[in-house]
């Protein structure tokens, strides 16, 4: 019985260790994805006039922070599943 239910804890361990690994890897693809969104914003800024150079700085300017904060949040998702 004390066998049975030390391999039920380790189990649901290993899965808590591999739903966080599967959210570190959630948060990397969208932090890729708004570091993609930010070059965009910066190479749209460079063609447009004044105030569309304002509206994709600002574009440019939100995703750099949400990929700082999408990669924040998979280190700490890949610290908490080690």
């Amino acid at each position: 019985m004390k066998k049975i239910l030390l391999a039920l804890v380790a189990s649901l361990v290993v899965l808590g260790a591999h739903a966080q690994i599967g959210k570190a890897a959630s948060e990397a693809t969208d932090s890729v994805q708004h570091k993609i969104d930010e070059k965009r914003a910066d190479s749209a800024a460079k063609k447009s006039g004044p105030i569309g150079k304002a509206v994709n700085n600002v574009k440019s300017g939100y995703h750099k922070n949400r990929a700082k904060s999408s990669a924040s949040k998979a280190k700490q998702s890949l610290k908490n599943a080690g």
